[in-house]
């Protein structure tokens, strides 16, 4: 399956770097702690939606939870959890709790690149408030890069982005990895042709059997640093 690759950043995609993350210096920076989700978002089950799909919405997407070698001037870098906040919910602490939720919960660094997800959610507007990056420079020298609400969220807005779906729409996202061109980043890659869009949804259906694949709207996270514009031809 093809994806694009951006390798090139922009003038906003370099400032956005410092208004995300935390620098790092010597031993990187303190870990983020990944918190339980409110409980806004369920698996998807086909049954499920069937019965709330006048009020609820369902989102797809994936991440690529791999290590990556030479990323930026890291010896390596893993992307380990992205959450989303329903915007307007307010939120007291600056991480946990998220709304929408997705991590890799291997012990050892996944062997697989993309892990797909479905979820159930309530309709609306949801903003990117939390990601961590592990990082490492050498066997010893490890830490994270983190994103949170308290760094994330500015008059009301995600500096990394949003995605929206409202009642009865299935909503495919993007494909959330890293790019490691100058510093590790999250960056929302997604397909490049219908062909490549229905062998995912073929596959993340079998994952979460149920999933009309006519009724896939294809809109993905809106961002002004971690992802270029995009409409399937």
């Amino acid at each position: 399956m093809a994806f694009f690759n951006a390798r090139c950043f922009s003038r906003s995609f370099t400032l956005g770097i410092h208004a995300l993350l935390i620098a790092a210096n010597g031993l990187i920076s303190a870990p983020a702690v990944a918190q339980d989700t409110s409980g806004f978002s369920v698996p998807y089950d086909a049954t499920l939606f069937t019965q709330q799909a006048a009020t609820k919405g369902v989102v797809l997407m994936s991440a690529d939870w791999s290590r990556h070698w030479g990323c930026g001037r890291y010896e390596n870098a893993q992307l380990q959890f992205l959450a989303f906040d329903k915007n307007g919910v307010q939120k007291a602490s600056a991480d946990g709790q998220w709304d929408v939720m997705i991590k890799d919960g291997s012990i050892l660094p996944s062997k697989k690149n993309y892990g797909n997800y479905a979820y159930i959610i309530e309709p609306g507007e949801y903003l990117l408030t939390g990601f961590r990056i592990k990082l490492g420079k050498s066997v010893s020298n490890v830490g994270n890069f983190y994103g949170d609400r308290k760094n994330m969220l500015e008059n009301g807005k995600s500096k990394g982005g949003s995605f929206t779906v409202a009642a009865g729409e299935i909503v495919y996202i993007g494909h959330f990895s890293l790019d490691c061109a100058k510093a590790p980043m999250p960056w929302r890659f997604y397909p490049e042709t219908r062909d490549d869009f229905d062998k995912y949804l073929d596959e993340i259906g079998q994952e979460y059997p149920g999933i009309e694949k006519n009724k896939v709207q294809f809109r993905l996270f809106d961002t002004q640093i971690m992802g270029y514009p995009f409409s399937l031809p």
